[in-house]
């Protein structure tokens, strides 16, 4: 989330997320954020924790990597590229079992 981010991504923006279990959402009016009570009230990863930086009262570039069946998840990073190799590693060790 960027000052310059005055309307939603483009296709091509979203195009650099291949897999289909993933969800991209353009939030306007940071209407996610609030619901989950934003940044001091993100869930934590059982296995990776990793926020690199101070997200002020919204959440953004910010993943979650949720197991199957399960309402917590196992993984939570931002900024997303400074936790994808870990993402990858969880993806990869449960096959297309998380969701």
């Amino acid at each position: 989330m960027l000052p310059t981010d005055w309307g939603p991504p483009s296709t091509a923006g979203l195009s650099r997320v291949h897999d289909a279990r993933a969800a991209q959402f353009w939030d306007k009016q940071h209407l996610l954020s609030k619901t989950l009570g934003g940044p001091a009230h993100m869930v934590k990863g059982d296995v990776v924790n990793d926020i690199a930086f101070d997200m002020g009262n919204v959440i953004w570039d910010f993943v979650a990597v949720y197991p199957p069946q399960s309402d917590r998840p196992s993984l939570t990073g931002a900024p997303v590229f400074k936790v994808i190799d870990e993402v990858r590693a969880q993806l990869s060790h449960s096959g297309d079992n998380h969701r």
